[in-house]
């Protein structure tokens, strides 16, 4: 009981001090600058700090080992929700601890080394006794040897986090920390640079021996997924970073002469590293293909490799792994999950008499992978051969990679319209999912030198593609292949399509759609049920992605007006009522799609509102024109959007109404609906003030509230005003009315209305008076409203 009275803070103490002993190791005020200032406190703080980390590494992994042991013993398991909040914490803690390593690299790397030394031996161990030694009656893992791989994982991590920084968005970059190490005027820079490349090549030799008994016995129960996916992970930060590193992307003051840098940058050394991690992939690729996470680091490997640029590619392109997964992608585009074994010997042959040295289990095991997967891989291999010239891959590129999927997607258009074979046939049904996600893994390659190449490639197909809608309309995942196929590609290639190109998409788009809404907005009722805990929110909304796609692919095709409007030239463009015609085309086909229930989904509510603030600020005068049976419901989910809790959600509803009413303020747009329907800006207006105005909500979201409402109560004062009496019955006492009344008497000044109804009071100077007199008239309200 001593030992545990006050641990609580006792824990957020060490935490505390954990926390200040990283901020100093991270201060770049105290160690930048390269000056002997600075040094002396880069050696002060190694001194006393440094040696906290291999005593925490040392700890940590044992710690695991020990939980792992525990859980696998006794049958636990976290939930999905709990071990993500354990893998969040556990990144957290890895980086902080990665500050400490970096004040003494050299010490912090033989910590690790020492540790990994010691696990290597155990773990060859391992994979070296009989199945039945180091397995349970089940089947499954013996706690042992499930304490030990989890020993292993927890020290790649440490390494990924000490040698490695992320580089998400911008260029991968050796760690400062590594190159101040291995700077000449370091007299341990050459034992440093030594013994970094021995803990990488360690690494190597256990993703290499992990490998090759994968491919020997792909369901022996010693081989980790985890484990796999850690080590993929490392090579995803090293590799682009280490592998061809040139002193020209770093500082100056020495560290462009960094040993490091040097490391993997000749020929030799390079190829054999890029070499290494193509072969991996291809092992994982072909005997793993069902590790989802596993496949996803892969494909993300060679993509990333690739896009480190030309002189990385032209290394690429020569390696034999590539050149055999390309083989494979080019020999089995036509080969489906489903395909039998003589296909797969086919393929074999025909890879065999094209000089490609394939093996039926290779080949089985890449068309059992995700359709998913298989377009991720074609994607990096199309960035790996991009390069035209002598040192390119163009030949890999066209006939090796975009031929086949051309080839394969021609043969099923043709067989289904010849009636060779019936569409909803399982077949025809699984080829019809191949192609289209090829297409994608094409349409995201948009890393290339010479990028028109792909629009180039993609425009005669857009719609054939598009008429596979008309066939699988019913069919749900084929539906959202689809639409992420055309969402995917108008995000990335809109702003380079040339005029013929544009209008081509433009009007498969629109097939597509029209075919999509006229079954769905009859087949999909969407009511969600209030009360439901988070995890069926997040599936039920997951249900409804593929709308969420048909939104963003319209919200995608949009910018093509304001990228013509911004660009110099206008060899290219394209007309703006063209732009517009197809986004309200397509709005028209959402819309009877979009009920109150789908839009209390998040991201379906967000990007829906996103598209529709668009629309009405730039389009208001086509909203207004739709005919009823659309305007309206575009209008209540305004309505509905104004009281969101979700801040831009609320201020884009309210943004729309003002522009419907400042529209017909200027053109008298709306007089049609209100001819039949004269009660439109009567419902608009009470709920406004009822739901937003006067309501607690009304403080995130004043400004565009109160520009709503000016221009609602200028289209007719006469109606406003019994609006206003109705609902200052509400208040109770004649002295509350009273007060109500003369606030709206005082907001709405005969001059402010008379300018808005003229078209004016647009100016940034009006605006900020009408929120300085809104806002006191929703605080004088706010003083007394008691709503009954």
């Amino acid at each position: 009981m001593q030992v545990l009275e006050g641990i609580e803070w006792r824990r957020d103490a060490l935490s505390h001090l954990l926390d200040a002993a990283v901020l100093l190791a991270d201060d770049p005020w105290l160690l930048g600058g390269g000056g002997d200032a600075a040094r002396a406190s880069e050696a002060a703080l190694a001194t006393y700090l440094s040696p906290l980390y291999g005593t925490y590494i040392s700890v940590r992994t044992r710690m695991a080992s020990l939980e792992e042991h525990y859980a696998t013993l006794n049958s636990e398991d976290l939930d999905e929700i709990r071990e993500e909040i354990s893998e969040v914490a556990a990144e957290e803690e890895m980086v902080a601890a990665s500050s400490l390593g970096r004040l003494n690299v050299p010490a912090a790397v033989a910590s690790l080394s020492a540790l990994l030394n010691d696990c290597l031996p155990r773990l060859k161990t391992l994979f070296e006794a009989a199945i039945g030694s180091v397995s349970t009656p089940e089947g499954g893992i013996s706690p042992d040897a499930a304490a030990l791989l989890e020993e292993a994982r927890l020290l790649v991590v440490c390494i990924t986090h000490l040698l490695t920084d992320d580089s998400v968005g911008e260029a991968p970059m050796i760690p400062e920390a590594i190159i101040r190490a291995s700077r000449p005027d370091d007299k341990n820079s050459d034992s440093t640079v030594a013994a970094v490349g021995l803990v990488v090549t360690s690494l190597m030799q256990l993703a290499e021996y992990q490998a090759s008994i994968l491919a020997a016995n792909t369901s022996d129960p010693r081989l980790s997924p985890l484990l796999s996916k850690t080590m993929l992970w490392f090579f995803n930060r090293w590799a682009p970073a280490y592998i061809l590193a040139t002193s020209l992307e770093y500082g100056r003051d020495g560290q462009s002469h960094s040993r490091i840098v040097g490391a993997w940058s000749s020929q030799e050394s390079a190829s054999s590293a890029i070499n290494f991690c193509s072969t991996l992939c291809l092992h994982y690729h072909c005997y793993w293909p069902q590790e989802k996470q596993v496949q996803e680091a892969a494909s993300l490997l060679s993509l990333n490799l690739a896009k480190r640029g030309t002189t990385m590619r032209s290394v690429m392109i020569k390696c034999s792994s590539l050149a055999k997964l390309a083989a494979m992608h080019t020999f089995t585009a036509s080969l489906c999950h489903n395909c039998a074994s003589t296909e797969v010997a086919a393929a074999t042959a025909n890879a065999h008499a094209a000089g490609r040295d394939l093996s039926e289990d290779m080949v089985r095991g890449y068309c059992r992978l995700p359709y998913a997967d298989r377009a991720n891989i074609l994607t990096g291999l199309l960035v790996a051969s991009s390069d035209v010239g002598e040192q390119g891959g163009g030949s890999m590129f066209n006939e090796g990679c975009l031929l086949p999927v051309q080839n394969s997607f021609s043969s099923l258009v043709q067989a289904i319209h010849s009636k060779q074979i019936q569409a909803h046939n399982v077949n025809a049904k699984e080829m019809t999912c191949l192609c289209i996600e090829l297409y994608r893994g094409i349409a995201k390659a948009s890393d290339i030198p010479d990028i028109e190449r792909i629009p180039r490639f993609i425009t005669p197909s857009l719609q054939a593609l598009s008429d596979l809608m008309v066939h699988y309309v019913d069919d749900l995942t084929i539906c959202e292949l689809l639409l992420r196929f055309f969402r995917d590609y108008a995000e990335r290639f809109i702003s380079v399509l040339d005029r013929d190109q544009c209008l081509a998409l433009f009007h498969a788009s629109s097939s597509l759609l029209k075919s999509y809404s006229g079954h769905h907005c009859k087949s999909r009722a969407v009511v969600k049920i209030a009360a439901s805990r988070l995890e069926e929110d997040l599936e039920e909304e997951q249900s409804y992605s593929d709308i969420l796609c048909a939104i963003s692919l319209l919200i995608h095709l949009g910018t093509k007006d304001f990228i013509d409007i911004c660009s110099t030239t206008n060899a290219s463009t394209m007309g703006s009522n063209q732009v517009t015609d197809m986004i309200f085309f397509g709005l028209q086909q959402i819309l009877p799609l979009m009920s109150q229930g789908l839009l209390q989904f998040p991201a379906l509510c967000t990007n829906y509102f996103s598209l529709v603030g668009f629309m009405m600020d730039t389009y208001p005068d086509k909203v207004c024109a739709l005919p009823f049976d659309l305007f309206n419901p575009l209008l209540e989910s305004m309505l509905f959007g104004m009281s969101h809790n979700d801040t831009f959600v609320a201020k884009s509803s309210l943004r729309g109404i003002a522009g419907l009413a400042r529209e017909h303020l200027k053109s008298k747009a709306l007089s049609i609906h209100l001819a039949q329907h004269a009660d439109i800006v009567d419902k608009c207006s009470t709920r406004l003030l009822h739901e937003v105005v006067f309501q607690p909500i009304i403080w995130d979201r004043l400004e565009p509230a109160g520009m709503a409402l000016l221009p609602l109560a200028t289209i007719d004062m006469g109606r406003f005003g019994v609006v206003v009496t109705t609902l200052s019955s509400q208040f109770g006492s004649a002295e509350n009315i009273q007060r109500f009344q003369a606030a709206f008497q005082s907001l709405m000044q005969p001059q402010v209305v008379q300018k808005v109804a003229s078209g004016g009071y647009e100016g940034r100077m009006n605006r900020l008076k009408f929120k300085a007199a809104f806002e006191e008239f929703v605080k004088e309200v706010h003083s007394f409203l008691v709503l009954t």
